[in-house]
């Protein structure tokens, strides 16, 4: 069964993100040695976390040989997230299963265009190293898959000192077009509020427990919303 996983914010700089989101309240985790970083994780207790990476735009000229090896729907997914400027990006599901082999055999059977099974690795910052498997659906708006994490990554505790506890909601907007295909990649999930838009992606992300404004110039693109309604 696919469920939400995290939320994908593309920005310039990993670095100066870490530090104005701290300023903010939050705990951030770089994904690897903060020196060479390319992303960093905002981890919850339970339910989907964030993660913020960055990509220059000519990582867009990878989409061709991509393509060809693990076919259209990775080229195209990697085009889309190297597009220039900050904020939500896409939106992963994930699974219990550490192969994707019968993910991807399910989703196919669906009739759901998806690409050939990837495979990703990080270092963490304390040398451990992280294992995963990842596929892209077609078209490029709609969530992809990425498997169980090997070993598991989410901490036992976080505590972020503005007194956010989770993401309560995902507002996902998805295409006409392309609801047959959402539908046949995932169910009813508790985390996603799909609604009716003219283009397939995060719209904003709802988060429980905010206890102070968040200053919009340090969001870094990111559409932030808390239960209450404040930013």
């Amino acid at each position: 069964m696919l469920r939400a996983s995290h939320i994908l914010c593309k920005v310039d700089d990993v670095r100066t993100v870490v530090a104005d989101y701290t300023a903010l309240g939050f705990t951030v985790e770089y994904g690897s040695d903060p020196a060479r970083a390319h992303n960093a994780l905002l981890w919850f207790d339970a339910g989907p976390f964030i993660e913020f990476f960055q990509l220059p735009p000519a990582a867009a000229a990878l989409r061709w040989p991509l393509s060809a090896v693990y076919g259209r729907a990775a080229g195209r997914r990697l085009a889309r997230w190297a597009r220039p400027g900050e904020g939500w990006r896409d939106l992963a599901l994930e699974t219990d299963e550490r192969d994707l082999t019968g993910v991807r055999t399910a989703l196919r059977s669906a009739r759901l265009p998806v690409s050939r099974v990837m495979r990703g690795r990080r270092t963490r910052p304390d040398g451990a190293v992280v294992r995963y498997q990842f596929l892209a659906p077609r078209p490029a708006g709609l969530p992809f898959v990425v498997s169980a994490y090997d070993p598991p990554q989410r901490p036992a505790r976080t505590a972020h000192p503005n007194g956010a506890r989770g993401v309560a909601r995902v507002r996902l907007g998805v295409a006409a077009a392309d609801r047959p295909r959402y539908d046949a990649l995932i169910g009813a999930d508790p985390w996603l509020a799909v609604e009716p838009a003219p283009r397939t992606g995060v719209i904003a992300v709802e988060l429980a427990g905010l206890e102070r404004e968040l200053d919009q110039g340090k969001l870094h693109g990111a559409i932030l919303t808390s239960t209450a309604g404040k930013v």
